[in-house]
């Protein structure tokens, strides 16, 4: 049988490795498999991603200088 199966395709072996297993072990399989497939997107997503040129503490320092800027032309008026 081993050696049909080197001939197969991958996906004619995982199948036929995926039905020799005990009737648990496939979903356990099936969540490991994701839980690689998300993370292998993440880094994919996360690669793709530029870097940040500011800080967070950059960003709301700057967030609170406009909102400060913005109540004092209000209370102007």
């Amino acid at each position: 049988m081993e050696a049909t199966l080197e001939r197969s395709n991958r996906a004619q072996r995982i199948s036929y490795y995926v039905s020799t297993l005990k009737r648990s072990q496939p979903a356990m399989l099936e969540n490991g498999l994701k839980t690689m497939y998300l993370r292998a997107m993440a880094q994919k997503l996360d690669s793709s991603a530029p870097e940040h040129e500011m800080t967070m503490q950059e960003i709301v320092d700057e967030v609170n200088t406009v909102r400060k800027e913005r109540h004092e032309k209000q209370n102007r008026i």
